[in-house]
Parts: structure tokens; sequence; C-alpha cells
């Protein structure tokens, strides 16, 4: 056993020794020290940029303001007043409950109990910021909101489906924040989401203005996930994952001018949807101006099934030769129009088409997206007197009857009598040919579809 005092000489002796160690090599300790922390510094900065093992990207096609993202696409980060279920209807959301008056004029929306914002502030009608034009409103208390419109509209709780947010901020009321927001003038680029949970993945939201752009980003990596019209060079990818949907929200639509000198012919009109083989289109047939998954949806309205007998036969009461019509043709919409194009020559007429970026003021015949709306309600687009909107300038005074009461009437069965009466007479006058539903394809890299599945359900 060693005495204290060689063990306080070996102290002193190794203590001796590193302080000289220190003082030779004091130099390269420092540096090292430095470096250490220099590297340390960056790994932490650079790692969460370069791993990306946290992180969402998801790609949309689209170009929106803020105020104009569809709510779906903000669903981590907030709710609507009012929202749609799967059949169109308006079912709440960040609101209770909501009246209407005996005229139809007025709604009254109430708030739900114990709302809070991402900052933990309370939600009430002082802090939400509402704005819809022609509509009156009034807070009534910190509870209930007052929307007087100029005329009855059934269909008013859809123009409060829109993302909420507090007064002057983005503070939403959902499991996830909005931390940057990238722009190009007021057209948004990039969302970037942070989530309350740390369990949670990053979430960012990136805009481009085609599908080209979408398919790129998703090749280079720039974006993991993204909804587009056409996968077929992704699906030999063995790290992604392809699925297909059709989107009843959109219907790829054929629109007549009826004021046209030849177009206002309902028998040519007719004759034009029998000329279609639509065996080839990447979607689900069309039926009507309404969703399938509509609540008003009429599964009787009049069939066009390919039949160039027909055709031939309705063109030959028109004793016209020679029939010229001059087809505008959408972005994204040249490869569908081609087969258009040859059927309609099949039968015999002269087709000049013309690729647009908008509609024209005097088209004959425009292939177009038709957005459907969730509520039945189309009179913007049908009415004689939406001159704007009404882009077929159709004039029919049942049609004109039909949506009036369609969305004066609030009773749900009585819209739905009128709405059938109203796909019904349209597709038989045929102002337009609704040709399919678009299949959409989901395209997510496998390696972070398990992130996917810790997104909360919206």
């Amino acid at each position: 056993m060693l005495s204290l005092p060689v063990t306080i000489r070996r102290f002193r002796f190794w203590l001796h020794v590193t302080q000289a160690y220190f003082i030779r090599y004091q130099i390269r300790l420092a540096s090292f020290i430095i470096i250490s922390i220099l590297i340390t510094l960056g790994v932490f900065s650079l790692w969460p940029k370069v791993s990306r093992t946290n992180i969402v990207s998801i790609g949309y096609i689209g170009s929106h303001t803020i105020e104009s993202i569809p709510p779906e696409i903000l669903s981590l980060v907030t709710q609507p007043l009012i929202r749609t279920n799967d059949l169109g209807q308006p079912i709440p959301a960040l609101a209770s409950h909501w009246t209407v008056s005996d005229d139809g004029k007025t709604y009254i929306v109430f708030l739900k109990d114990n709302l809070k914002w991402h900052d933990e502030t309370t939600v009430d009608t002082g802090n939400i910021s509402i704005a819809i034009s022609n509509i009156e409103i009034t807070a009534l208390n910190n509870k209930a909101i007052e929307f007087k419109l100029p005329t009855a509209i059934s269909s008013f709780p859809q123009a409060l489906n829109k993302p909420v947010f507090k007064a002057n901020t983005f503070y939403g009321i959902g499991e996830y924040r909005i931390v940057k927001i990238n722009r190009s003038g007021k057209v948004v680029k990039k969302i970037i989401l942070r989530p309350k949970n740390d369990a949670l993945p990053i979430v960012e939201i990136k805009f481009y203005q085609t599908q080209e752009q979408v398919a790129n980003a998703l090749k280079i990596g720039e974006i993991k996930v993204a909804k587009i019209p056409n996968a077929g060079e992704f699906e030999t990818w063995q790290n992604l994952s392809v699925q297909q949907e059709t989107d009843y929200s959109q219907a790829i639509t054929l629109f007549f001018n009826t004021q046209d000198a030849n177009l206002a012919s309902k028998d040519l009109r007719q004759a034009l949807a029998y000329a279609l083989n639509r065996s080839d289109f990447d979607g689900e047939v069309a039926h009507s101006p309404l969703s399938p998954s509509s609540w008003a949806y009429n599964e009787s309205t009049k069939r066009y099934n390919y039949n160039t007998g027909k055709s031939k036969e309705l063109l030959s009461k028109l004793q016209t030769e020679n029939i010229e019509l001059r087809f505008s043709i959408s972005p994204g919409l040249e490869k569908i129009a081609e087969s258009i194009k040859s059927d309609w020559e099949a039968i015999g007429l002269n087709v000049t088409p013309e690729n647009v970026q908008s509609t024209p003021e005097n088209f004959q015949v425009l292939l177009a997206v038709n957005e459907l709306t969730p509520d039945p309600d189309q009179y913007a687009l049908w009415h004689s007197t939406q001159a704007e909107t009404n882009i077929t300038k159709y004039n029919d005074p049942r049609i004109d009857k039909l949506l009036e009461d369609g969305r004066m009437t609030s009773d749900e069965e009585r819209r739905k009598e009128l709405y059938f009466d109203f796909q019904k007479s349209l597709t038989e006058d045929l102002p337009a040919i609704f040709l399919y539903h678009p299949y959409k394809y989901n395209v997510v890299y496998k390696n972070i579809e398990h992130l996917l599945e810790k997104l909360p359900d919206s």
C-alpha cells in the first residue's frame, strides 16, 4: 500500500507531464478543438438538408395565391368553417352548426367551443378574417357570425369551404403550422409546414405550372409525392409506388358555342357525341354535368354510346355539306384531341385544331377541363344571364328555371328532384359533351411511405 507522500508525488509528476504536453502542443490542440467544433456545427446544420430523412415533399400542379389554395392542401394546418363530405354535402368543420332564415338570405354560423390557434389564443369571431364579395358579414358575438346575402342561395355554405387563419397571421388550428412561404409576386411557390409533435415529419408543399414540371421534379427527387394525370413513364421505376384513382372533381368536356350557325343545331351536337369512341379515354366515362359522387347525381341521363351509323343519320337531317369545325384545345389535352379529331373526320367533317391557353371569346368547339363543384348548383355555367361564365352562350328557359329553383330551395329532397331534371334536360339538349372523369396517379417514393402514414387524417 502506497503512503500518502508517494501518492502526492505521483500526482504532481503526472500533472507536470500533462502541463508540459499542453504547452508543447498547444497550437495543435487548439486547432484540433476548433476544427472539431466547426465540423460538429456543420453536421448539425447541413445534415437535415443532406439526409432529408424526416421530410415529405409534395408537388401540386396549379397556380395559387395564399387565399385561393384549396382547403384540402392546407388541411394539416387549419380547417374551413364548413367543409364537404364525400357526397358533396356541407358539414361542420370549425363551425359547430349553422342556421338559415326562412327566406334563405341570412346564415348564422356558430363556432365550436375550446378552439385554439397555434399561438394558444382562443378562436373567436373577433380574430377570424373572412371576406366574401357582396355578402354583409357581422360578428353577433364571439361565437356567432351572420352572413346576409342579397338573394337566396342554398349552396352558400360551399363559399365557406376555405382555409381559415387567425387575422393577419398564418396561425391555424391543425397539427402543423406554416413556418415559411416562398412567393413570386402573389403566386405561392413553396410552403413549409412544421409539426407540433417532433415525431411527425416536416412537410414541404411545392407548386408547379405544368405536369411536365412536376414529372421532372419527381425524377430528380425534388419532390417525393405527387398526383399527376399521366404516370406511364414511372410505372417501371422500382423505387416508386404508382396508384390509380378516378378524379370525380373534374370532367374533361367538349363545350359547344350554341350561337354558332352550325352548332346551334341539336342534331349536329348529338351527331358529334355519337361519333366518339371513348374506349381509349384515360378515365371513367362521364354521363352528366355532375360528379357521380354527388348526392344529386342522376344515373338515368341520356347515353351517347359509340354509333357512327346514328351519327351519320343525324348529319343527313342537316342537309348541309362540308361542315367545318374550329377545334380549340386547352393545354394538356392534345393527345385526346387527336382521337376526337380523327373520329369526327371519319364521319365526314372538316376539323381544324388550334391550341389555346385560355377560353377564346368566339370558339366553336372547346376541349377543356371542367372543374365540378361539390354542390350541384351550376347556375354560373348554364344560366342564360351569366354572360361571363356561360361560355357556351346557352339559353334555355326550362334550364334557367330549374337552376333558379334549385339554388333558392333549401330542402335537399326537392333540390335533388330539380337537379335530376336539370341533368336529364341538359344531356338531351347537349350544349356540351361530358367525356370522362380523368384518372389521376398518386406517385410516391417507397422510402417515404412510412412518413406519409404518420400524417394526421385531414
